[in-house]
């Protein structure tokens, strides 16, 4: 992946080779600026410009992520592989209900069922992140950053993807709350 200037190209990253198997957790560890949020955003091919996506290969189940179509690629998203931002708890948007948000990402890959188990499916998500039911009909402005944090985990667990990306998903958390968070991360989201 490489930042075009008009001082010319400057390589992001380059030469990056990994794989993962099923049920298989992986850290990638580095220094600020050493490239492994680019690495994440190019996996999931959201590079904007001046960034470009130079060459490489993502496979997931045998199929190269970066040949497929716009549109198979948004829909392989949060299905097939899901993202957890640094500071995701930002990510949310703010006039709308978390229920809504949680429903927005599940409707735009198909999902249709009726309003009680819309109900049911937020709320159990909801739960398999430590959170109450009743979170659902609140605003983020109403949620603590922990609670946030936990409703992004719970969108990128809604369609039970096969790899999930965490992005310093605990970083802007003060140390208890990192604490339950990772706790809910590894107890949930492989099971």
């Amino acid at each position: 992946m490489y930042y075009h200037t008009l001082r010319g190209p400057v390589k992001a990253v380059d030469g990056v080779n990994f794989g993962l198997k099923a049920g298989e957790r992986f850290s990638l560890v580095g220094e600020s600026g050493s490239g492994k949020s680019t690495i994440a955003l190019s996996i999931m091919r959201l590079i904007k410009p001046p960034g470009r996506i130079e060459s490489g290969e993502v496979l997931l189940d045998g199929v190269n992520v970066m040949t497929l179509p716009e549109e198979q690629m948004r829909q392989l998203r949060l299905a097939g592989i899901a993202l957890i931002s640094q500071g995701a708890m930002n990510s949310l948007n703010p006039v709308m209900r978390i229920k809504h948000q949680i429903v927005d990402g599940l409707r735009s890959h198909g999902v249709q069922i009726s309003k009680r188990e819309w109900d049911d499916r937020v709320g159990e998500l909801l739960e398999w992140v430590g959170l109450r039911r009743e979170v659902a009909d609140m605003f983020p402005h109403e949620l603590s950053g922990g609670m946030k944090q936990r409703v992004c985990i719970a969108i990128a667990i809604s369609l039970r993807p096969r790899v999930i990306i965490a992005d310093e998903p605990t970083s802007a958390l003060d140390v208890v709350v990192q604490r339950q968070v990772k706790e809910v991360r590894y107890r949930n989201l492989l099971s």
